[in-house]
């Protein structure tokens, strides 16, 4: 088993901010490429993004910002410009969100660069695309759910327009970003080349989204989850006696479901057409599993959700508590899969961060850097590159 990640001896050049190209980053630093953030004299913005703030940190940057090298470049100034330029030439990957035509002003365009680095994977990340009318736009996260009909289906019809909770606009597309420069890689060990990849925020939200588009799409009947979830108010889940809890069934049988029944005192389902097929309709998204809500939670009210879960389950159906962030942090699955770790911040102290997701057996992701603070390897980087700081 190697100690090395699997993108070990990889350089990445990251002039990215905020989150989408930095989660992308992060991501690449985790699989063991070396990432060097280069950040104005102001520093990444999303340094700035709070509260909250450990000490003098902003926790957004310090979330996003692990295993990367930071490196302090003034591309104002035509020294800075020339001091990254040079980096990017000995780069494998450079990763950017300037904006069209931008990169060309500060002398960092893919084709100048290519020139001299032609093994070079350069990855532009935009807001709405390199082409159409909406090319030269600035965006936001919020723009960008609201142009990709992401608010259609949320809240209740005739309210105002309800955001997605998480920001899933720039971090779907960072993780998009960094699986097509992984694919650029892999092209360029088969064939020498590097090549150019470009990435908006706006096209990853209409790839996700298109499932529903597919479905809506002359269907034979207007039902399921793809369909009647524009119409369908929030779920807040099935309220219990202490707390709410989300259940479905889908493997159990006559004995089962009949069991389930006696023992909620629930025996006019059994005459209730919308409860056939042992309760499955009548749960989750089934067809009327909104209208026959309120039967559950009658059923519900005298119970704790741990003994309904416990009950759902005897009879194989699939049952979970609606769990808020405390009592998340403290489960057992979530301990066993050692989600947490703890890594030790320069200036924040002692701190709690999620690890990478994949499991690779052989050459593990891992935490090898906390988030740097600004400028922290300015001379380390500029010094091993024969480089003056003088930008």
């Amino acid at each position: 088993m190697s100690s090395a990640g699997s993108l070990d001896g990889f350089r990445v050049l990251d002039f990215t901010q905020g989150l989408c190209g930095p989660f992308c980053t992060m991501q690449l630093g985790d699989g063991g490429a070396e990432v060097i953030k280069v950040e104005p004299p102001a520093g990444d913005f999303a340094r700035r993004m709070g509260p909250p703030f450990i000490g003098d940190e902003s926790a957004v940057f310090l979330s996003l910002n692990r295993n990367k090298k930071s490196v302090v470049i003034d591309l104002e100034s035509s020294s800075g410009r020339e001091t990254a330029a040079r980096l990017a030439r000995e780069a494998d990957v450079v990763v950017e969100d300037f904006g069209p035509s931008a990169a060309t002003t500060l002398g960092l365009d893919y084709a100048q660069l290519r020139a001299e680095n032609p093994k070079l994977i350069y990855c532009s990340i935009t807001p709405f695309g390199e082409e159409g009318p909406l090319r030269h736009l600035p965006g936001s996260e919020l723009v960008v759910q609201a142009m990709a009909e992401y608010t259609t289906s949320l809240g209740r019809i005739g309210d105002p327009p309800v955001r997605v909770g998480a920001d899933i606009a720039s971090l779907n597309t960072g993780t998009f970003a960094a699986q097509a420069i992984l694919a650029a890689l892999f092209h360029r060990l088969r064939s020498g080349e590097g090549q150019r990849v470009a990435v908006s925020e706006f096209g990853a939200l209409l790839h996700m989204r298109g499932i529903m588009w597919s479905s809506l799409s002359d269907p034979d009947d207007w039902y399921g989850f793809h369909l009647d979830h524009y119409i369908k108010p929030p779920d807040y889940g099935y309220q219990t006696k202490n707390g709410s809890f989300y259940f479905i069934l889908r493997r159990g049988n006559s004995e089962d479901w009949d069991r389930l029944v006696m023992e909620l005192g629930m025996e006019e389902a059994l005459a209730d057409s919308r409860f056939d097929d042992y309760g499955r309709a009548a749960t989750s998204i089934g067809r009327y599993a909104t209208e026959v809500k309120p039967i559950w939670e009658k059923a519900f009210a005298n119970r704790t959700r741990e003994e309904l879960v416990d009950l759902v389950k005897s009879i194989g159906g699939d049952a979970v508590p609606i769990m808020e962030y405390p009592e998340l942090l403290a489960h057992p699955q979530v301990a066993a899969l050692e989600v947490v770790a703890e890594i030790d911040h320069p200036t924040a102290g002692r701190l709690k961060t999620v690890r990478p997701v994949a499991r690779l057996s052989d050459t593990p992701n891992s935490i090898r850097l906390a988030p740097p603070t600004l400028g922290q390897h300015t001379d380390e980087i500029l010094r091993a590159a024969g480089l003056a700081q003088d930008g």
